[in-house]
């Protein structure tokens, strides 16, 4: 009988700590001052882990789920990331047009505790989740995951806020260079391997024909590449732009039907490894992507 009263104890007892992690797991996760290392943070792909990094800094323990090199496009979640999400204090991603899947786990998420930011929130527009690359639409999206940081840890608000300050004069020089770029450029026309630069066509004035759509798996047809080869043509198109690493051989075909160069520009979707040993982050690349720019837009130095 002893015995049997000792197991209920133990039974009972079990239960309520089981019980109580679970309650502490449902509320809204507010480190200490001494806690902040134990953050953890889940970021989609490469912009969001960027800026979110820049805002956080160093201390705190941000992860991106998508491996370095993986075209976010073609991204699909494993179990076990999955897993390690809901382990997670903050779960941060851009958007239904770039991750569906994310935006599906949200809702769960925040009903198991887990603080979730959808960086691209209010941004998007027409499904073309590419606003990473506009430097205006990028503070904004900055913002939008500095205002869900602050949410959870509070305490650590003048550090973030002294970081997404810095973060957001370093957009605002880029959105300077571009706007250069584009009033000193000869030429306004710019065809690209897919669509990833709808947002700084518009905000800066140029027009961009891509030979695939939004996503770089969808296929032009027939009559898309006959359009495209009189576009080249018609408005003297020296380069045709191309993403790092890509091996399309629409590219390269309309390229030697037209008399066109290639020339890389990085979509930011992604880093690769070697880029990022070598220190790169997403004001270096889009450094680079600015004197690619220049070349075939024709800039008046």
């Amino acid at each position: 009988m002893k015995t049997a009263k000792t197991l209920l104890v133990l039974m009972v007892t079990l239960s309520i700590i089981v019980f109580a992690a679970g309650c502490s797991r449902n509320s809204q996760r507010v480190p200490a001052e001494d806690d902040r290392h134990s953050l953890k943070i889940y970021t989609t792909f490469y912009p969001i882990y960027d800026f979110t990094k820049k805002i956080v800094g160093d201390d705190v323990q941000v992860e991106n789920l998508i491996p370095a090199g993986v075209e976010p496009h073609d991204f699909e979640l494993s179990p076990k990331q999955a897993a390690k999400i809901y382990d997670g204090d903050i779960f941060i991603f851009l958007g239904e047009s770039m991750e569906p899947w994310a935006k599906k786990m949200a809702q769960d998420l925040d009903k198991k505790g887990v603080t979730v930011i959808e960086a691209g929130k209010g941004l998007i527009e027409n499904d073309d989740p590419h606003i990473w690359l506009d430097p205006v639409l990028a503070g904004k999206m900055a913002k939008n995951i500095y205002k869900g940081l602050v949410y959870v840890d509070e305490d650590h608000e003048p550090d973030y806020n002294k970081n997404i300050t810095a973060l957001t004069r370093k957009l605002d020089e880029l959105d300077k260079s571009l706007s250069q770029i584009a009033s000193g450029s000869m030429r306004k026309d710019i065809v690209t391997s897919h669509g990833f630069l709808g947002y700084v066509a518009r905000r800066y004035g140029f027009n961009q024909m891509a030979i695939t759509g939004l996503s770089p798996q969808e296929e032009p047809s027939t009559k898309k590449m006959a359009e495209l080869i009189k576009f080249c043509t018609d408005k003297d198109i020296k380069y045709i732009f191309t993403e790092p690493g890509e091996n399309s051989k629409l590219t390269e075909t309309l390229a030697r039907d037209t008399g066109a160069k290639i020339l890389e520009l990085n979509p930011l979707g992604t880093l690769r490894t070697d880029e990022i040993k070598a220190g790169e982050d997403y004001f270096s690349i889009m450094e680079k992507n600015l004197e690619a720019l220049k070349t075939a837009l024709g800039h008046k130095q």
